[in-house]
């Protein structure tokens, strides 16, 4: 069977064709097209939903040649658009990147506990909610026509099925409207937001399957009939991936951004006081809990233009964690990578990124290796926040561009102090998307299923801690943690 497999991401639209028998997985083709960002005013970051169908249809129907039996969609978090009653958009999607609720975000302070109790998210100006206060601030006129807040994913799977849906694990992770608990919209939310339950699309299973619309499936070359699977998020598709919803593991992903997320049976919540993750639904009554680092791969290439290192990305990177792999000695550097606005609840995030420890033998490597330590020791932060509050893991299933490169596995396993499995498997949101595809069509057997994910991960290599670079990571990161207290809060 062939299933085409959408993954929306910020700055990428990613359309793969994916091949599946009972043997083997394998992407035969695939379509990457850059989303253009559309920023009317200042701090204003959103994306044009004619732009974006224009983008995803363009790639579907390059890749629609032949039999096609399903698609599967994955959509980043955080895009919230307004509706009128016509199901007409009457804004754009105001992405994650937007920073113009921040401003709002005072007027949720009064609730931050109790948002974070109920929904799994901290008071951050990501969510829906603040996005919500800001356009019923300074839009009011279009919020008062508005009918229908959809995230991005109900957006696309109403445009191409004609239904108004969205995951649970979108829904969970865009919002701060939904109850982490009953998976259900939440009443004091929704009563700080002055929006109704009805206003908000229907919340599914990421296995739940719709029907592509007639007119839209003759527009693809597609069959009317071709089921259309709602999916999970953009980062919850490559979790499960990666684990196949396998509890006691965590997934970091390391790029332009990094997170850590570990999955659990029960939603856990960490203090409010300290609230160092968030929690979201997952699928099949799993959640994950943990959270996501703005400061990882960005901080590289920011240094890259301040040195005048005159190399692309890629050549770069090569040339980098070479240089890093012969560092055999830690100089005493600490790096806090907060150089652009952090998503992390709790701390002060405009102050900027500080460097500790710069002495006339420090040179522009050991600057560039601690702040890929700093953003480690953020995902430390993070993991330490899940194992006090019971959540287990022993091992740490890793991806991303950055986290191909030995030197940084070699890091994080002793940061972390947990064996680390690296599999470099490319598009594995892909991967995750077919996974729940068969699922939700049950065209396999869970046998099978299994079989066809061991098969994805027989390759996969581990790197275990070493007792003395994890005692020196100790001290390190017990230092970074008293400084990151001191300056930011």
């Amino acid at each position: 069977m062939n299933i085409i497999s959408v993954d929306v991401g910020t700055t990428n639209v990613k359309v793969a064709k994916v091949n599946v028998s009972k043997e083997s997985i394998k992407i035969v083709d695939q379509v990457n097209i850059r989303v253009p960002a559309e920023k009317p005013e200042r701090k204003a970051y959103e994306h044009n939903p004619h732009v974006l169908f224009n983008l995803i249809s363009k790639a579907i129907k390059h890749l629609s040649s032949g039999e096609v039996d399903a698609l599967a969609f994955t959509v980043y978090l955080f895009g919230l658009i307004h509706m009128d009653k016509h199901m007409k958009p009457l804004s754009n999607i105001i992405t994650w990147l937007d920073e113009r609720p921040i401003e709002v975000l005072k007027v949720l302070e009064p609730y931050r506990n109790e948002l974070y109790l109920r929904t799994g998210c901290p008071v951050l100006h990501i969510y829906a909610l603040p996005k919500i206060l800001w356009f019923k601030k300074h839009k009011r006129e279009l919020f008062e026509k508005t009918r229908y807040f959809l995230d991005a994913k109900s957006f696309i799977m109403h445009t191409f099925s004609g239904e108004i849906v969205s995951d649970l694990s979108t829904a969970s992770g865009t919002y701060q409207l939904l109850n982490i608990h009953n998976l259900k919209w939440d009443d004091l939310a929704l009563e700080i937001a002055g929006v109704s339950e009805d206003q908000l699309p229907n919340v599914v299973e990421g296995t739940y399957a719709a029907t592509l619309k007639e007119g839209i499936a003759k527009e693809l070359g597609l069959d009317s009939k071709t089921p259309v699977i709602t999916g999970l998020y953009d980062s919850a598709s490559m979790i499960y991936g990666l684990t196949l919803e396998k509890e006691n593991l965590g997934v970091v992903n390391i790029g332009t951004s990094a997170m850590l997320r570990a999955i659990t049976n029960m939603p856990v919540i960490d203090r409010p006081n300290l609230m160092r993750f968030q929690t979201y639904y997952f699928i099949n009554r799993k959640w994950i809990g943990g959270g996501g680092i703005s400061n990882a791969g960005v901080v590289l290439d920011y240094l890259r233009n301040l040195f005048n290192i005159e190399l692309g990305k890629t050549e770069f990177y090569t040339w980098l964690f070479s240089e890093i792999g012969k560092k055999t000695e830690n100089k005493g550097l600490l790096f806090i990578p907060m150089i652009y606005a952090e998503r992390l609840p709790l701390l002060q995030t405009t102050i900027g990124g500080s460097i500790v420890g710069l002495t006339q033998e420090v040179d522009s490597i050991d600057i560039f290796k601690a702040a890929i330590e700093g953003t480690l020791f953020l995902l430390k932060r993070i993991s330490d926040g899940l194992i006090e509050n019971g959540v287990s893991y022993h091992k740490v299933i890793v991806g991303g561009k950055i986290a191909q490169y030995p030197p940084v596995q070699k890091m994080l396993a002793n940061i972390l102090n947990k064996e680390i499995i690296y599999c470099g498997i490319p598009d594995v949101s892909h991967i995750g998307n077919t996974l729940i595809t068969l699922k939700s069509l049950k065209t396999h057997s869970d046998k099978e299923i299994t079989y066809l994910h061991e098969e994805i991960m027989k390759n996969c290599i581990a790197i275990k801690p070493e007792i003395p670079l994890q005692k020196q990571y100790e001290h390190l990161y017990k230092r970074f943690s008293e400084i990151l207290k001191e300056i930011y809060g």
